[in-house]
């Protein structure tokens, strides 16, 4: 082997030695979608023997599990109350679970779920809906994307509220929704 043929292989076999250090450096930070989710829930709830109009949005973060964390504000209004009384509440949602059920709407990626949303507002107010309270949905999901089946934190989930807890509050009409908005989950990646 001539000295420059010696020299194109050494360089040679030194690219594809750093290539392979770069492949496997990229493979430990392969990126984990962010989950990044809008929450949106509607309808009434009973306070007491109010029935009281509620209309919550929030910003989720989910794991590829289906654990969130993130806010949500809420405004509701009395109108039973005389004068009608409106106000709004601000809180935190933490604990939060996407927990995927049996059962499937007949198309891979869409099934049954149950969301449950941990709400505790920053500044409670005993006697209104602005309290701690527990929201538990049964949810199907929609994908546009079919190879993130088992990420839960992918796709937007249509839901009916199945039960609502928290001092004061009663029986609930609700429905809603939690939809990827972006990272590599959002429809428009």
């Amino acid at each position: 082997m001539n000295e420059r043929n010696w020299w194109g292989v050494t360089g040679g076999v030194l690219i594809l030695v750093a290539a392979m250090g770069q492949l496997a450096q990229a493979k430990d930070k392969v990126p984990i979608p962010s989950g990044n989710l809008n929450l949106r829930i509607q309808g009434y709830a009973m306070v007491g023997s109010d029935q009281v109009s509620i209309r919550a949005i929030g910003q989720e973060i989910a794991d590829t599990q289906g654990n969130f964390n993130g806010d949500e504000t809420f405004t509701y209004v009395d109108a039973s109350a005389s004068p009608t009384s409106t106000a709004a509440c601000s809180g935190t949602v933490t604990g939060g679970t996407i927990v995927a059920q049996a059962g499937s709407f007949g198309t891979p990626g869409e099934g049954e779920f149950v969301i449950t949303v941990p709400f505790s507002p920053t500044t409670p107010v005993t006697g209104t809906a602005c309290v701690a309270q527990t929201t538990t949905m049964q949810c199907e999901r929609t994908l546009a994307h079919k190879p993130l089946v088992n990420d839960l934190n992918a796709g937007a989930y249509h839901c009916i509220v199945t039960g609502i807890s928290g001092l004061g509050i009663g029986a609930a009409s609700m429905e809603g929704h939690l939809d990827s908005v972006a990272g590599s989950n959002s429809p428009n990646s």
